[in-house]
């Protein structure tokens, strides 16, 4: 099971919110390359950016920022946030991006998502953000009528190989994850799984690494890392017991034999 830091950006800034509230925002840095190295440097394996103003808004505003990330570590990057059209994850694929997640757009669009699927298959991942039992978009302002369950099981038929899902109800809340759904979700579909929301503590990912789903690839951390509440090295010896690989291992050492997108020089500036 990967740790996987999140690197939320707004303005070009690295923050976090309560809940998916923007009015909630609290800065940690304005220098997402040094937060990034520093995950880096502490042995995370995948990280995940999103830009939040491109979330909100419909279209990408911090995609320079995020490239910029990308090009100045050499750990992987999956990244999201006002995604809709097959240009913008050129544009994140070219640029070095292991995966980009969509939103919205899979929702709103059932058709185009297949053709994306069918193009770019597993470098596409699909955000499932929810609060109670309804599907949330636009950067969580606007709640549909469609369960988290239903979903999942639609990404599933559609291609989809791995979907993030956020609990919106606990993101940034410190409150811990709710283990119940999560197990729901992972039984219902079989294909990866990210889990991401509440997160709070070691004793959390103890618990997350006692469901035993060969689904669960990883689990997002933000404000317990932010907030010193996790320390990433402790917390990847817990969820990456020593002499484990996983699928993700074996594809990372490929990437870094040049199968994958090439990495331009770690210092390379944008």
């Amino acid at each position: 099971m990967l740790i996987i830091p999140a690197i939320d950006i707004i303005g070009g800034k690295v923050v976090r919110l309560e809940k998916g509230d923007f009015n909630k925002e609290k800065v940690y840095s304005d220098d997402p390359v040094q937060i990034a190295r520093k995950w880096e440097e502490k042995g995370a394996k995948l990280l995940h950016i999103v830009d939040l103003d491109g979330a909100r808004e419909g279209k990408m505003k911090n995609q320079d920022m995020i490239i910029k990330v990308i090009k100045n570590i050499k750990t992987p990057c999956e990244a999201g946030g006002g995604i809709r059209d097959k240009s913008d994850i050129e544009y994140f694929l070219n640029s070095g991006a292991r995966r980009v997640v969509l939103g919205t757009r899979a929702f709103e669009d059932p058709r185009y998502l297949e053709e994306l699927i069918s193009e770019f298959r597993e470098k596409i991942a699909v955000g499932v953000d929810f609060s109670g039992n309804k599907v949330v978009k636009k950067g969580w302002q606007e709640t549909t009528g469609l369960s988290p369950m239903f979903i999942v099981q639609e990404m599933q038929k559609m291609g989809v190989k791995t979907i993030v899902v956020t609990d919106i109800s606990v993101d940034g809340t410190l409150k811990g994850p709710k283990i119940g759904r999560l197990k729901q979700i992972l039984n219902t579909v079989n294909i990866s799984v990210i889990a991401s929301g509440g997160i709070s503590s070691l004793e959390d990912i103890k618990k997350l690494r006692e469901i035993k789903n060969k689904n669960l690839e990883g689990v997002i951390i933000g404000k317990a890392l932010y907030e010193g509440k996790i320390d990433l090295k402790e917390a990847i010896e817990i969820a990456e017991p020593r002499g484990s690989c996983s699928s993700f291992d074996s594809e990372q050492t490929q990437y870094h034999k040049g199968t994958g997108h090439a990495r331009k020089n770690a210092e390379t500036d944008v």
